[in-house]
């Protein structure tokens, strides 16, 4: 306890000017995440707090937009505790301010991925009754098509009602607003199936547990730059902002990622930290990592983190990388550091203090102490979504070795069994990416008469029509069982991502057939 108090020293709250302004931005706000900006307000007014592909706002700024943005909800829209807002939007300022506003105003806010389809997005609205829908202009259709009848504001329309116009309204009196412990509901990425939320209610003491590993084990509390590549909307990126805001540090924002516009941006504003998932990283270390220098902390989270990319991202830019463990219910689980990377690269590193993490067996359901053996990952801590005590399963499956390093094996439903093997995607992942041509990989199964399922492999090479699948398949022989071999192969220019960036596995698994792609070959 002494050395949390101590972090909090170090992050002003504890200090005499800092205790005070934290309170007084709690009385002015509530317990909410608008306390958070307006502690940062009053402490850092001229410092920048964001810069999004629209350009530059101080602490200052946000804060009195967002409470203009707030005072605008309450007074036009009747919005108050207890009301459901959804947040519909891509990582722009417009949905920072949106987010700290109805976070002061208490209401209950779901942040929806902005790929949501029809069927998707309509349950949410038939299941949630939303109050409230703030969307991107390219959101509106949807909400046309599925018949939403509520309110409906657009981020950005300079022509009628929107956030960005009531930014600027004032004469509202904020202080009318009734504070309300309202709740952030984040949804796990449906990369494989549908969206679940996960709701949490902020607290500062609740959270200080993985707020304090976060930023010891990262020593983020030096940094003044972050760049949050992943979706706010992703608990991530929410995980993220929320930390950058209590520090007082500048989060830069674009609306879609790009590796090559990224880096740049890395460059010209030499960012320090950057959060990010796998393929964001690999994209940008394989083009442009001399503009990557100047990252001190890189985050890496989401995904399943290759050996392969551990290594080269040592190689090229120093003992920088970090691999994040996660889930939607119960926020950062596992921290890997530069010397637990090399430890073991593909290792997801140890649970953080207050938390439990139990392997499970995959058919009885018993606990597994065994090292090395693979079962179901579950999670129990007291500052997850749903704490009742219970374990709360993660959907991953993972083992740990004698010196308490955690693995995943990837998810559960991602396991195959052939020829009545278990066979874990991820291990053909790692094999494959280990090829000296081979950028990309993504591994999933497929029906087959004979064993039931087997493997099959997207690939990108770096070198278009530099390989062939028989040359890979002769490469692997030597390196995996036979049962891993993948039964299919195909040649792609690039991975399709999800807006989160992980690979997007629906659209992959509906390419059943393995037909010559424009540069190479099953």
């Amino acid at each position: 306890m002494i050395n949390k108090l101590r972090l909090l020293i170090k992050l002003n709250i504890l200090t005499p000017n800092g205790l005070y302004t934290l309170i007084q931005s709690i009385r002015a706000n509530g317990i909410n995440l608008m306390a958070l900006l307006g502690f940062s307000a009053r402490l850092y007014p001229q410092r920048i707090a964001v810069q999004d592909d629209s350009g530059t706002l101080t602490y200052a700024q946000l804060y009195q937009q967002s409470r203009n943005i707030a005072s605008a909800l309450c007074h036009h829209h009747r919005l108050k505790p207890g009301h459901k807002v959804a947040l519909i939007c891509r990582n722009h300022a417009l949905l920072l301010k949106s987010l700290f506003a109805c976070s002061y105003a208490g209401a209950d806010i779901y942040l929806l991925n902005t790929e949501i389809n029809l069927r998707q997005f309509s349950a949410f609205i038939d299941k949630h009754q939303f109050d409230l829908i703030i969307h991107d202009a390219n959101i509106a259709p949807l909400l046309a098509e599925a018949g939403f009848s509520g309110t409906a504001i657009p981020a950005e329309n300079s022509d009628s009602v929107s956030i960005q116009s009531y930014a600027h309204t004032s004469g509202l009196l904020a202080k009318q607003i009734k504070h309300g412990p309202g709740k952030i509901i984040v949804l796990t990425s449906g990369s494989t199936g549908d969206f679940k939320a996960a709701a949490r209610k902020p607290s500062l003491f609740a959270f200080l547990n993985p707020l304090y590993a976060l930023l010891t084990k990262l020593e983020l509390f030096h940094y003044r730059s972050i760049y949050i590549a992943t979706p706010v909307y992703h608990g991530f990126g929410l995980a993220t902002l929320s930390i950058a805001t209590l520090m007082g540090a500048t989060v830069y924002l674009t609306r879609k990622f790009d590796a090559d516009n990224a880096s740049h941006l890395i460059a010209e504003h030499q960012i320090e930290v950057i959060t990010l998932v796998p393929l964001m990283l690999s994209r940008m270390l394989y083009r442009s990592a001399d503009k990557l220098l100047c990252l001190r902390c890189i985050i890496s989270g989401g995904a399943q983190l290759q050996p392969r990319l551990v290594a080269d991202t040592r190689t090229q830019l120093g003992d920088k990388l970090f691999n994040l463990y996660g889930t939607s219910e119960a926020g950062i689980c596992t921290i890997a550091t530069p010397r637990d990377l090399a430890h073991s690269a593909s290792t997801i590193g140890i649970p953080i203090e207050g938390l439990t993490i139990q392997l499970l067996d995959n058919q009885s359901g018993l606990p597994v102490y065994q090292h090395h053996v693979v079962g179901r990952l579950a999670i129990k801590c007291p500052w997850a979504a749903q704490n009742n005590g219970d374990l709360i399963e993660t959907g991953d499956l993972g083992f740990h070795d004698a010196d308490g390093y955690y693995y995943l094996s990837g998810r559960a439903d991602s396991m195959i069994v052939s020829g009545g093997e278990n066979v874990y995607p991820v291990e053909l992942e790692d094999a494959i990416t280990q090829h000296p041509i081979i950028s990309e990989c993504v591994v999933i199964g497929i029906p087959n008469a004979e064993f039931g399922q087997r493997l099959k492999a997207f690939i990108v090479t770096q070198q278009p029509d530099s390989l062939t699948a028989e040359q890979l398949k002769l490469w692997l022989s030597e390196r995996i069982a036979r049962y891993q071999m993948p039964e299919e192969i195909v040649f792609l220019h690039e991975i399709p991502l999800t807006p989160i960036g992980k690979p997007d596995l629906k659209y992959l698994s509906q390419q059943i057939t393995s037909e010559k792609q424009p540069n190479g070959q099953e």
